[in-house]
């Protein structure tokens, strides 16, 4: 019997179907097998079990012999039926046949083989039923519980990858087995830690520590490495010694006593409007503040070498935020008073999380990309016959790629550049800052929202107790601030700027997939202390 799919007139086939269909009625019209040979014009998927069913009860045997089977999802339907295969030895059947040991692999390129595997198991019967048999028992492992099961195995075998993460003295801290990130950090994305040393060869000759084209640079990066390394080095000590009071990582876990946590994220604002911004809510709230009970984050396309003469030029200290977002979701950084702790040679007083630095790394490819960004950059430059964008040496860091746009029609839309990365095989994420003046790359596992997630892991601050006050609009990533279980305040007014369409990710318009009529976003006119007071009251970040 020969099933060669549903067809109608040979003739209004295609050129090569019809002539395989030709070439068998030439054979069976050759060897005279009028009688013996079924090919059904028609068949429906309702009678595909039968037809398995009945050579199966004629001791008959199913065979596909291509050239190269990618599957052979047919194979195993006839095992079900305990019908034993003859398959080809290219491609799938060699994996079903090693788990179900139901049949004869064979060269589809030799006749002989082909007909003595046939010969073979219709003649012997012994053979036959062992087969049979096989298929029947063996066939469970190709259903959908056992492939979970299996597959699940496998994962509980990479545990081990997962990064340790750096522990505190600090009493609050929270035990490994209460953690509300324990069950997280079972089923956490595997692929996030792993090395793959293809990467290392497309990365070139990109050192440990990154690229700078400075020696002050330079030696601030290895400075930040260097001691984010003997942070952890000296947590893992198990004799009990307070390694962590000596490098300042007791602020750390400061995070675990905050009851709610703000996020300031505001894009569309000038750095004057963002200083003020700041200052009002913690005005706003003073009380919480002071308590300890509401804690601050930052997060910002900005670098940490912009952040830090921004806050202090306003009168900000770096120690009021418990955390910063910087670079785009690229860097997580905590703010350290321990003169110790300040990254020579330009002193700034933070600490890089390298536990952050782990999960996003995953096919980062650094020197290479950085290398074939610059040699984008040049085309673009050269097009437009003046500088259009060029490589911002201050603001890139290990994960970071920064570009200055100072002809924003000169370079493409951010759809267009990422396609254009994706075409040339580029993992990365692209995005633009709100006027369109900054061009940032970095890992595709890194983000501003995912950040926010990585927090509530590391560190148990819960999602829902998190308020994201925004603009109304922001960068590339604007949109992905605004779903999610956190709450959301949208600031309104004319000192928003309007946005560069450089960096807009989408072509239909924002109410169409974020829902600002639900209980976790809230929208205000200004930025008044007493206006962003009610704000956060309403979700709870206030008391009273």
């Amino acid at each position: 019997t020969l099933i060669m799919g549903n067809r109608d007139v040979i003739d209004e086939m295609s050129s090569t179907n019809g002539a395989v269909l030709t070439s068998v009625l030439k054979l069976i019209d050759k060897y005279d097998l009028y009688g013996q040979v079924a090919y059904p014009k028609h068949h429906k998927q309702s009678e595909v079990p039968d037809i398995y069913r009945l050579a199966a009860r004629t001791k008959g045997v199913f065979i596909n012999c291509a050239y190269i089977e990618p599957f052979g999802l047919t194979l195993i339907e006839a095992a079900a039926y305990g019908l034993p295969m003859v398959a080809t030895q290219n491609g799938g059947p060699v994996d079903i046949h090693r788990v179900l040991d139901n049949g004869i692999l064979v060269d589809p390129h030799n006749q002989n083989d082909i007909a003595e595997a046939l010969y073979r198991l219709v003649s012997d019967k012994q053979l036959w039923a062992k087969c049979r048999q096989n298929g029947l028992d063996n066939i469970h492992r190709f259903s959908w519980p056992e492939h979970c099961k299996n597959y699940l195995s496998r994962v509980g075998t990479l545990k081990s990858r997962h990064p340790r993460w750096q522990k505190s003295d600090d009493a609050t801290e929270v035990s490994e087995t209460d953690s509300p990130g324990d069950s997280l950090r079972d089923i956490h994305d595997i692929s996030l830690n792993l090395k793959i040393s293809l990467d290392s060869e497309k990365s070139g000759s990109m050192s440990k520590y990154g690229r700078s084209s400075t020696s002050d640079r330079r030696n601030l990066e290895d400075a930040v490495q260097k001691f984010s390394e003997a942070v952890s080095a000296g947590t893992k000590d198990e004799s009990g010694e307070k390694a962590g009071a000596t490098t300042g990582s007791n602020k750390w876990p400061s995070l675990r006593r905050r009851k709610h946590i703000v996020v300031i994220a505001v894009d569309s604002v000038q750095d004057a409007d963002l200083v003020q911004i700041i200052k009002n809510i913690f005005q706003a709230s003073n009380k919480e503040k002071s308590s300890g009970a509401l804690g601050f984050v930052l997060s910002t396309s900005r670098a940490a070498s912009e952040i830090h003469p921004l806050l202090t030029s306003g009168g900000i200290e770096i120690t009021d935020f418990d955390a910063f977002i910087c670079s785009s979701g690229s860097d997580l950084c905590y703010p350290s008073s321990n003169s110790e702790d300040m990254l020579s040679p330009a002193e700034l007083p933070f600490m890089i999380d390298l536990d952050y630095h782990s999960q996003i790394q995953y096919r980062w490819g650094g020197e290479g990309l950085r290398k074939t960004l610059i040699r984008w950059a040049a085309e673009k430059n050269s097009e437009s016959g003046k500088e259009a964008v060029v490589e911002d040496d201050e603001c890139s860091s290990t994960y970071c790629i920064s570009f200055k746009v100072k002809n924003t029609e000169a370079v493409p839309p951010v759809k267009d550049l990422r396609k254009t990365m994706r075409i040339q095989a580029l993992r990365c994420h692209v995005l633009y800052s709100h006027d369109g003046s900054k061009l940032n790359f970095i890992p595709v596992l890194a983000s501003r929202s995912q950040a926010l997630r990585y927090l509530y892991i590391r560190w148990g601050v819960e999602l829902s107790n998190m308020t994201v006050v925004v603009g109304e609009s922001g960068d590339t990533d604007y949109e992905g601030l605004l779903g999610g279980v956190q709450k959301t305040i949208i600031l309104k007014g004319s000192f928003n700027s309007a946005p560069n369409q450089l960096h807009a990710a989408r072509n239909y318009s924002l109410e169409d997939v974020v829902s600002f009529d639900k209980p976790g976003i809230a929208s205000v006119d200004g930025y008044a202390p007493d206006i962003l007071k009610s704000a956060l009251q309403q979700f709870g970040a206030l008391q009273g």
